[in-house]
């Protein structure tokens, strides 16, 4: 079975292309961006293409761990 995936939309600065992370990873960063801004599920912020990659180290306070490369 395969697990499930966020995607992860490409930064400009640093440069660093598309990727994904793992739904779990995902949740963690969505739990602490609702905090600050409530009101769009984890599943919509997916279906809009994910967070960023610097979204999602500033949201965890840590890079991702499970980010790879699409």
């Amino acid at each position: 079975m395969t697990e499930r995936r966020a995607p992860v939309q490409m930064t400009i600065n640093p440069p660093r292309g598309a990727g994904t992370v793992s739904w779990a990873e995902h949740l963690l960063a969505w739990e602490a961006y609702e905090k600050e801004y409530p009101g769009q599920s984890a599943e919509r912020i997916a279906e809009r293409g994910g967070f960023c990659y610097n979204e999602l180290c500033l949201f965890l306070g840590r890079p991702p761990t499970t980010w790879v490369l699409r």
